[in-house]
């Protein structure tokens, strides 16, 4: 079944000569209202149209459908990464509910992003990624919300492989300030996926201007934050829950720190050795 949501609308305008009069009607309310019939029940639909259950179904029927469901499957396929939070919690509510097996839910949903982020990582941008953040005299992580999280976990693994990285907190100063002072030998490494926090895609801005290298990781090419850096990582967020999923994210930056610490393997062994011994002695 097609995915595209274009595709989709497109399907159903080749068939409106074919509909009757009431059809049209409905078949029309769907081209212009796809969110409600992808979120809605054919009872609420019902209401809302006027008219009964069995006229749906014809119509979804005579679009080329077994039934209602399998149409409203199709369209919120096609449409849950465009979706606001709001609206993706609540249709991942629905289908949770059909499933019955929440932990499931989860694990599957985590494996999807996994596969998808691999795919949309390509193994060039990895190596560039690597190289860039190796040659950086500093690299500060941020983000806000979840993302604050994910930056503190960057900023710690990126440590642990002999880097010297820091994340830049939240409090008095906004990121944009707290880039003043530094030189282009630095590195922005930031998170951003929706809701997209402006402060965040300000502070790249200002990185940007300052020739300050931005590596961005976030959920699409067209996230805002995508035009203020040097290069981009991809990946898939979505989630059974109102957050984002970190998991995908989060493998990203472990393969990056796996990477550079087998790229200094002797540094990185005598950084760990350093860290025991302090934590024996002191």
């Amino acid at each position: 079944m097609q995915t595209n949501i274009e595709d989709l609308k497109e399907r159903i305008i080749a068939k409106i000569p074919q509909l009757t009069k009431s059809q049209k009607r409905i078949a029309n309310y769907f081209l212009e209202n796809p969110q409600i019939l992808a979120l809605n029940s054919v009872r609420d639909l019902e209401k809302e149209l006027q008219t009964s259950k069995a006229t749906i179904v014809r119509l979804t029927q005579a679009l080329g459908y077994s039934g209602f469901q399998e149409l409203k499957a199709a369209f919120l396929q096609s449409m849950k990464k465009e979706l606001e939070p709001i609206q993706r919690y609540k249709s991942k509510l629905d289908m949770r509910q059909k499933s019955g097996n929440t932990l499931q839910d989860v694990v599957n949903q985590t494996t999807s992003n996994l596969q998808q982020t691999l795919r949309l990582i390509n193994e060039k941008d990895f190596k560039n990624g690597v190289q860039l953040l190796l040659k950086a005299h500093n690299i500060y992580t941020m983000g806000l919300g979840i993302s604050y999280y994910l930056a503190d976990i960057a900023a710690y693994q990126f440590r642990r492989v002999s880097l010297n990285a820091y994340q830049l907190p939240f409090g008095p100063q906004n990121f944009s300030e707290q880039l003043i002072n530094l030189s282009p030998n630095n590195l922005i490494f930031a998170f951003s996926f929706p809701p997209y926090s402006q402060e965040t895609i300000k502070a790249a801005e200002y990185a940007k201007e300052k020739n300050i290298t931005v590596i961005s990781v976030t959920d699409k090419p067209t996230s805002q934050i995508v035009s203020f850096s040097d290069l981009f990582f991809q990946v898939s967020v979505e989630s059974t829950t109102m957050s984002n999923s970190i998991m995908a994210p989060m493998a990203l930056v472990y393969a990056l720190a796996s990477k550079i610490g087998h790229d200094l393997k002797t540094k990185v062994i005598q950084t760990i050795e350093s860290i025991d011994h302090v934590r024996k002695e002191h």
